[in-house]
């Protein structure tokens, strides 16, 4: 963004050339520009003290007559040159101080900010002589250029000033809004706050004033930065009823968790969603999935995450596969379960998972696909040395050979027993392993007999 640009987005900024306009001059003579918006709040404030202007003379008149009609034409160069010969000769500070308003607009007309300041500030050199109101004008401009310079203390310390000065029924909501956005840069949260309840109490009184969005929303930050979460919930429900954005229900429905209120939470997410307003945003829509979850409806959950990845809003990651296979499994479909769970621990190597997957195709009896999921428990933990990676791998290798035995796979099935006999270190992991062994014969002497 230019720095016109900057300049020209502040609530109150008004163009350098302005700034004199309504300056008293001899009789006849044309005023520079328009009026502006300070020079009519001067006229209508009566508690203003009056100051006796000096008079332009005719010939220093007539020579920034010159520089105006150069400006005018965009010949900044010749301007300037004019301006800087009539400052060289003989003038009274109301005169210098016309001169330097002309210098400000050709600083301002060319998008330089630093030279807009310095020119005001040498106005203000001359205040005295020129009227009471558009020093006050100056001083308010001031603070909104060095603002839009972010040099934010020495912006306030023009706009402390300028409320010292200033009548204070004649600050507007755009002046309120402005200052509570000084103080907010600041991180001068609770002055933020005072000035912009201010413009929002004066612009619902008002008809001609919108109230907006914006200013709300920076009483928000503040609250949230202030840690004052119920404030938060109360300025976030009046933006989701007055601007109904996707973002206000999904805040809304964060900070109601903050508060502990997880009912209210979980149904405006699951109302955003509902809407499409999580549609695009994929933590949210794995957030409104897990929701299901804790409202012991996990179907649901595995509903909302199959449509996110076939629409392809969610990523099929590890992770989220794994939130999938977790719902199936909480609704029992232990079939759906099965293929997303194994992409999870494939792509994480989680044995835990692996074990679990394992012991689910046990259940459906689908005992070769419970060798390979064993299998993984193992090599996942070869490396740990834990007493938990100890557990796991002989409880695979237990479970390997009870899939090894239903297979039919007797001499496979000996062979785990056996490696889960020499791994087993008490008593009942090794009375366990005993009673598989015992099984194990038992299963093939049924074979035996049935095969004659």
């Amino acid at each position: 963004m230019s720095m016109i640009k900057t300049i020209k987005s502040l609530p109150m900024a008004v163009a350098a050339a302005a700034v004199l306009a309504a300056l008293p001059m001899p009789e006849g003579t044309p005023i520079f520009g328009e009026q502006t918006a300070f020079a009519q709040r001067a006229e209508s404030n009566k508690k203003q003290s009056t100051r006796k202007v000096q008079a332009l003379t005719a010939d220093f008149h007539k020579k920034l007559q010159k520089a105006q009609e150069a400006i005018d034409a965009k010949n900044y160069a010749e301007g300037m040159e004019i301006l800087d010969d009539a400052l060289a000769r003989k003038a009274n500070d109301y005169e210098r101080a016309v001169a330097w308003q002309l210098k400000a607009q050709v600083f301002y007309e060319q998008d330089d900010v630093r030279g807009t300041i310095s020119a005001y500030e040498k106005i203000l050199q001359f205040a005295d002589s020129i009227p009471e109101a558009l020093e006050i004008g100056i001083i308010y401009n001031l603070g909104q250029l060095y603002y839009s310079e972010e040099d934010f203390d020495k912006a306030l310390e023009y706009i402390q000033r300028w409320q010292n000065r200033v009548d204070p029924t004649l600050i507007s909501v755009s002046n309120l809004q402005f200052i509570a956005n000084l103080h907010y840069v600041r991180n001068e949260f609770e002055e933020c706050l005072k000035y912009i309840y201010q413009a929002i109490e004066i612009g619902n009184s008002l008809e001609t004033v919108e109230v907006k969005e914006s200013w709300y929303s920076i009483a928000l930050s503040s609250h949230w930065e202030l840690g004052q979460y119920e404030k938060v919930r109360d300025v976030l429900e009046i933006l989701l009823i007055n601007w109904p954005k996707p973002r206000y229900w999904t805040q809304l429905a964060g900070i109601y968790q903050e508060l502990g209120d997880e009912q209210t939470s979980y149904s405006l997410t699951e109302a955003a969603y509902k809407q499409g307003f999580l549609d695009d945003n994929e933590t949210q829509l794995v957030n409104v999935a897990q929701i299901q979850l804790a409202r012991s409806a996990p179907i649901k959950c595995a509903w909302i995450l199959e449509k996110a990845f076939k629409e392809n809003r969610v990523e099929k990651s590890p992770k989220n596969e794994k939130i999938l296979g977790q719902c199936y499994m909480m609704a029992y479909e232990y079939e759906k379960a099965l293929e997303p769970l194994s992409k999870a621990a494939a792509g994480d190597e989680d044995g835990d998972l692996w074990f679990q997957i394992g012991q689910v195709q046990m259940q459906l009896g689908h005992y070769k696909d419970a060798l390979d999921s064993f299998a993984s428990v193992i090599k996942a933990f070869e490396k740990d040395k834990s007493e938990k990676a100890k557990e796991k791998t002989l409880s695979a290798t237990m479970q390997r050979g009870q899939a090894f035995t239903e297979l039919k796979r007797f001499k496979e099935a000996r062979e785990a027993f056996k490696t889960a006999k020499r791994m087993a270190t008490d008593r009942r992991d090794k009375r366990m392993v005993t009673q598989w062994e015992s099984y194990l014969k038992a299963e093939e002497a049924r074979e035996e007999m049935l095969n004659g």
